[in-house]
């Protein structure tokens, strides 16, 4: 794990808009990276398909994750398809972390991991999803990193490359709108569609040190703001208890 990375002194950043920019996946590399909090989005709608690998490899001047697309339904394993399903990859702060949505997806073949040879993954886990049809995880980060995503044809692959960001960006610390770890599956996906009705811009689902997973509301710049919220949505919670947690753009929530 590389959870104290430490950053250098380059560019400033201010707390980051929630709402993230789209952008549509290029065909093969473009090597052009970005920095910044968006959401790219590719593929072909489309169903029956299984996620079978997650592959991770170390290039000169990048590290890269494959991920392969193959035809499949629960436990059946079918051949390699031509272009890969709909797929919407996010990369977000606080903490740094890819969040990876793949549509049409029914078997799930693929290992979730920690990656200790990797200078900046840390590791993927499954994020609940209710819909059958659908897989999401994440790609833990131990720091920002520039990236680029593209997909690729014959055989179907989603890739992203990334590679450490040069130098230090100074986020300032947010308070974080969350509950315990613990719940159920079930329940944290119930409690992200109760808080996207009552006007939640991005509910997530994390992970925590301990490798249990919590729901985040939101986070927010000041304390008096997520208290703020805290007393909005506290009628409506179904009863589960949140909390506020102050915390640094790349620490590890607790």
């Amino acid at each position: 794990m590389h959870r104290g990375v430490a950053f250098f002194l380059a560019v400033v950043f201010f707390l980051p808009v929630i709402s993230l920019a789209a952008i549509e996946a290029p065909l093969d590399k473009q090597f052009n990276y970005t920095k910044e909090p968006v959401s790219v989005q590719g593929g072909e709608i489309t169903d029956g398909r299984d996620l079978r690998n997650i592959r991770w490899g170390k290039h000169p001047e990048f590290e890269r994750i494959v991920l392969d697309i193959y035809k499949g339904a629960y436990y059946d394993k079918g051949p390699v398809v031509p272009v890969p399903c709909y797929f919407v990859v996010e990369y977000e702060y606080y903490p740094f972390r890819f969040t990876v949505t793949l549509n049409g997806i029914r078997a799930r073949n693929a290992e979730y991991r920690s990656f200790p040879e990797s200078s900046i993954i840390e590791e993927t886990y499954l994020i609940p999803y209710l819909d059958d049809s659908g897989i999401k995880f994440a790609i833990a980060l131990g720091g920002p990193v520039e990236f680029e995503v593209f997909e690729l044809h014959n055989p179907g692959r989603i890739v992203i490359d990334l590679r450490e960001l040069p130098g230090k960006i100074d986020l300032p610390e947010v308070y974080s709108l969350r509950t315990a770890t613990g719940l159920g599956v079930e329940d944290l996906g119930y409690l992200q569609e109760i808080m996207i009705g009552m006007g939640s811009e991005k509910p997530r689902i994390l992970m925590a040190e301990d490798g249990k997973l919590f729901f985040e509301e939101g986070y927010y710049a000041t304390q008096a703001k997520a208290s703020q919220r805290k007393d909005e949505i506290a009628s409506n919670s179904e009863g589960v208890e949140f909390f506020i947690e102050k915390r640094g753009p790349a620490s590890v929530p607790q």
